[in-house]
């Protein structure tokens, strides 16, 4: 009996805190708002053999707005299209190419032939051609300028989309470098011959965000292969990143960018053990996004306040960012992030041991992750689901939702970092055996215990470590810190 109350105990200790992360991984990204469809929109996608799969497959998930609203490479439109399929079927390779092939024609990165003349110039060492051109095409130059960095913004925070783990991600990352990076020595160059700062201050601005939150997913990436020192490094050369680009940012008075680095800033911070500094700064983004009256980005720092204060065991507070998370995403239309922000309200209320108030919220949650096609909630969902009907008495549904939540991490793990796949697993089959001895099923009891069996022998201090791992638990921090001295001189 002690055994079956410790698993039970376990399971919803970690699952409690590992399931409720509300946030993208890695890095909290800023993104734009749903565009309602118009009903006329679909008449004016360009002809061409691509137009009828971009209309029918591309809005499965989002409206055409959000389509046509970026501009990528061949590469980088390959690697979204290639991500969007991939979610109905993995076998649409075809689909793929003649999608990729249409948007980068209609929708590809097009510069003028001025601006174009400027880069090569500036590759051949041809400074005083470059600086001519520029003084010639001031106007012309200066709008596309601008372009680019409105182009920047909305391929970041398409990446930031991209619910993957950093191995999934790096390409990404190249292929978004690789799209913009080289055009920096232009700006340089506009700013210092047309005496215009400005220019050249958003482009560096806005390139130490992007490395910032490259530093950020490999510290996520090495932490998850349990290279410890080397992911605190990335966390804090994201945080050196950032803090570069904040200055910049408040010199051209871009406080949306100041708030989106303060929110990353934060989340190295409490990934690297300092929970209080980066709630600190996190709340300092919150109130930049509440005096500009940014609903977008008060839905996803509320949520992501929410998220934090639930792992560091502040559960009130957590209620507080979650509920108000909710009914903002509601208002914005933000279905994934209001169907996280709901599964924070239920696992805060889980946390609270109020089942009747969790069970209603996870089951709101799941409904709309559901609508909202979000795969990593809706894993974390149904084993939080699991915990609080066995908590109800209800022992088979807590059954069934429990070996629904671990077909789901396994069949999405891409989605999840290694560490919570393999620990969920773990929890979930011990939790299984207790559900079903309890059921007095011994079928199933042996066939779940055979499970741990397995799982213990595959590698035993891989497991103890991370039960261990203070991102799985944030009450393990100060033990990990005691274990690993010479990670924190």
């Amino acid at each position: 009996m002690m055994v079956q109350k410790k698993v039970l105990f376990t399971a919803c200790t970690i699952g409690m805190i590992f399931c409720t992360y509300g946030l993208l991984p890695g890095f909290a990204l800023p993104s734009v708002p749903q565009i309602p469809t118009s009903n006329s929109f679909k008449a004016k996608l360009p002809d061409g053999e691509g137009r009828q799969y971009v209309q029918t497959l591309c809005t499965s998930c989002h409206d055409l707005e959000r389509v046509v609203n970026q501009l990528k490479n061949l590469d980088a439109w390959t690697a979204t299209v290639s991500d969007m399929l991939g979610r109905i079927s993995p076998n649409m390779e075809k689909e793929t190419a003649i999608i990729s092939d249409y948007l980068t024609s209609h929708y590809g990165v097009v510069t003028s032939a001025a601006l174009t003349l400027v880069h090569s110039s500036l590759k051949q060492d041809d400074l005083p051609a470059a600086e001519s051109l520029i003084r010639e095409n001031v106007g012309s130059l200066g709008q596309e300028l601008t372009q680019i960095l409105e182009d920047m913004d909305r391929g970041f925070d398409e990446l930031g989309r991209q619910k993957a783990r950093y191995d999934v991600l790096q390409d990404k990352f190249s292929q978004f470098q690789a799209t913009w990076m080289p055009y920096e020595d232009v700006f340089r160059l506009f700013s210092s011959v047309t005496d215009q700062p400005g220019f050249s201050k958003r482009f560096q601005a806005k390139r130490l965000r992007i490395e910032g939150a490259r530093h950020t997913t490999r510290a996520d990436y090495f932490w998850d292969r349990q290279e410890y020192g080397e992911a605190l490094q990335e966390y804090d050369h994201g945080i050196k990143k950032l803090q570069a680009a904040i200055p910049l940012a408040e010199a051209v008075n871009d406080q949306k960018l100041v708030a989106a680095c303060l929110t990353n800033i934060g989340y190295n911070e409490i990934y690297s053990g300092n929970s209080a500094e980066g709630l600190r700064v996190y709340s300092q983004a919150l109130q930049i996004a509440e005096q500009r009256h940014d609903d977008v980005f008060q839905g996803m720092y509320l949520l992501n306040l929410g998220t934090f204060h639930l792992y560091t065991m502040q559960p009130q507070e957590a209620l507080d960012y979650a509920l108000r998370a909710a009914e903002m995403n509601r208002k914005i239309g933000r279905r994934t992030w209001e169907a996280n922000a709901l599964l924070n309200v239920g696992a805060t209320y889980l946390s609270l041991r109020k089942k009747e108030e969790a069970h209603s919220y996870l089951q709101k949650a799941l409904l709309k992750a559901e609508e909202a096609k979000d795969r990593r909630s809706t894993g974390r969902i149904l084993f939080n689901q699991a915990l609080v009907t066995t908590q109800m008495g209800l022992i088979e549904e807590a059954a069934r939702l429990m070996e629904e939540a671990l077909e789901w991490y396994s069949e999405y793990n891409v989605v999840y970092s290694q560490a919570e796949t393999a620990l969920l697993r773990y929890q979930g089959v011990r939790f299984l055996v207790s559900t079903y001895q309890k059921l007095k099923n011994p079928e199933k009891v042996k066939h779940y215990a055979s499970q741990v069996k397995e799982l213990l022998s595959e590698d035993p201090q891989k497991l103890r470590t991370y039960l261990e791992d203070p991102h799985l638990n944030f009450l393990k921090w100060e033990k990990f810190r005691m274990q690993h001295p010479q990670l924190f001189p």
